[in-house]
């Protein structure tokens, strides 16, 4: 019996892939748990469309992060942070980095901020992920406030 795939099943398939399995595990299994549907004419007309508005979402995503990237690559950000002779109280963490990139108009998580231990004044440099394998250098100018 030809199915199509709703959702990934392990030693299977992905989701919208046609497979060809035994009438008995289709039934009984697959079909039943909401897993696949019978490959009919309109469910793989249904599939194929489907397919293609992730293939397009997708896209756009990766043109979305390619620009944040590029805008980010080589910008400079300054913090402001408490300290005592070049030394801070505590550290420049992802959500302080992240803050300040929202404040100049940048909708970047915290997840995909990399930093090493920032606990002194000065110029640090951070990567920020983008996503889709891309990723920007972000300088950071450490100020006591």
């Amino acid at each position: 019996m030809k199915i199509i795939l709703l959702q990934d099943v392990k030693k299977l398939g992905k989701r919208g892939q046609i497979k060809n399995v035994p009438d008995g595990y289709a039934r009984n299994f697959l079909i039943a748990k909401n897993m696949a549907a019978p490959a009919t004419p309109e469910n793989i007309t249904q599939a194929k469309k489907k397919e293609e508005i992730n293939k397009q979402k997708l896209e756009e995503q990766k043109k979305e992060s390619e620009k944040l990237a590029e805008k980010l690559n080589g910008k400079k950000i300054a913090i402001k942070a408490r300290a005592k002779k070049g030394k801070l109280f505590g550290s420049i963490t992802q959500k302080d980095i992240s803050q300040e990139l929202i404040k100049l108009g940048f909708e970047v998580p915290e997840k995909s901020i990399k930093t090493g231990n920032i606990k002194e004044i000065g110029i640090a440099e951070v990567t920020v992920d983008a996503g889709f394998g891309l990723k920007a250098k972000i300088i950071l100018d450490i100020i006591e406030a």
